[in-house]
C-alpha cells in the first residue's frame, strides 16, 4: 500500500530529476545532494511507492511502468506549485470585484467616507466598500481577523503587529450658523456652546473647554454629529468641533468657521492596519488612495 505521508516535494523532485538525467548521481548533483543523501532519498521513495521506480539499463537508469506513468503529471504539478509560490500577486483596480472593509467611527464616516468612496469608485468601479463597527478595545482583533482591512481616526497607541501612518493632526474649531461673517469679533466667553460628547475625542475637548474657562457655557451635549447642522440654524449657540469636520460643514455651506484659535487639543489622526495585510496588493492600493486623499503636512491651527 502506498504511504503518501512519507512523500514530500523533495522526493518527487528527485524522481523527476533521475527520470530526466538517467543517473542517480547526476540527479543528486542537480539538486545539490550528496551521493549518500541521493541514494537514501531514492530508497525512501521506493519504499513509500512500493516500486523499484528505476532499473539499470544500457542507457542508464530506466523508468519502471509506474514511473513512466506518473512523472509527466508530477512534473506538471511541481511546475504549478513553483509558479504559485513565485508568481507576484496582481491587483488591478479597473477589473477587481474585491470587497474592502474599514473601521470608522460615526465622525470618521462623515470626514472620510464621501471623498474616499468617490475616489475608489472612480478608480475601481467593481470594488465594494463597507464600514464595520469596532470598539477601540477590540480594534486590534478586528484588524487581525481581517474583519476590517484598515482603520482611520483618533486611534489607540501602537500595538503588536499593528502598522500605522500619520495622516494629519486634528485641531478644534469654533463654528456657527452659515451666513455672512460677523463684523465684530465673537466673545467666546459670552457664547453658549454645543459639544459632541459621545465621540472619541470627548475627554480631550472637554479639557480644552475647561482650560478656557468655558465649561459653564456648554448648553448642549450631543452623542452624535448628525443633528448639529440643523441645531446651528435654530439654537443661539456656537459649537466646538474637530477641524476637519468643521471645514467640511463650512465648505458645504452648513456652518461658518469662526476665526478663533484654540491652541490646545491637537490630536494625531492615524491610518492603522495589521501586519497580515501589509504586503497584500489590494490593501496596499487602498492605503495609497487614503494617503493621497488625506495625508498632509502639519497645520499651525
Amino acid at each position: 500500500m502506498i504511504n503518501l505521508h512519507r512523500i514530500d516535494l523533495n522526493l518527487l523532485s528527485l524522481l523527476v530529476a533521475v527520470h530526466d538525467t538517467g543517473s542517480v548521481s547526476l540527479a543528486g548533483r542537480t539538486l545539490g545532494l550528496s551521493q549518500p543523501a541521493t541514494s537514501n532519498a531514492l530508497g525512501r521513495l521506493r519504499d513509500a511507492l512500493q516500486d523499484k521506480l528505476f532499473v539499470r539499463g544500457p542507457g542508464g537508469m530506466e523508468p519502471t511502468a509506474l514511473t513512466a506513468r506518473i512523472v509527466p503529471e508530477i512534473r506538471l504539478h511541481l511546475a504549478g506549485i513553483a509558479d504559485t509560490l513565485t508568481r507576484a500577486p496582481v491587483f488591478d483596480p479597473a477589473t477587481t470585484r474585491r470587497t474592502f472593509r474599514m473601521a470608522l467611527s460615526g465622525l470618521g464616516e462623515q470626514i472620510f467616507l464621501t471623498p474616499l468612496v468617490e475616489r475608489v469608485f472612480a478608480l475601481a468601479p467593481g470594488v465594494r466598500l463597507g464600514n464595520v463597527a469596532s470598539p477601540f478595545e477590540d480594534l486590534k482583533l478586528t484588524l487581525q481577523q481581517r474583519q476590517a482591512d484598515v482603520a482611520m481616526g483618533l486611534l489607540p497607541p501602537d500595538g503588536a503587529n499593528l502598522m500605522q501612518t500619520h495622516l494629519f493632526n486634528e485641531d478644534y474649531r469654533v463654528i456657527g450658523p452659515p451666513g455672512k461673517r460677523a463684523t465684530t469679533a465673537v466673545d467666546l466667553s459670552r457664547a453658549r456652546l454645543i459639544l459632541v460628547s459621545g465621540a472619541t475625542y470627548a475627554e480631550d475637548i472637554e479639557q480644552v473647554v475647561a482650560d478656557h474657562g468655558l465649561t459653564e457655557n456648554v448648553c448642549l451635549r450631543l452623542r452624535h454629529f448628525g443633528a448639529l447642522p440643523d441645531l446651528l440654524g435654530t439654537v443661539d449657540a456656537l459649537a466646538i468641533v474637530p477641524g476637519q469636520f468643521g471645514r467640511r460643514l463650512a465648505a458645504a455651506g452648513k456652518a461658518r468657521l469662526l476665526d478663533i484659535v484654540l491652541p490646545r487639543g491637537r490630536q494625531k489622526v492615524l491610518m492603522v492596519w495589521h501586519a497580515n495585510t501589509d504586503a497584500d496588493p489590494g490593501c496596499i492600493w487602498l492605503r495609497g488612495v487614503i494617503r493621497d486623499l488625506f495625508q498632509e503636512t502639519d497645520r499651525d491651527g
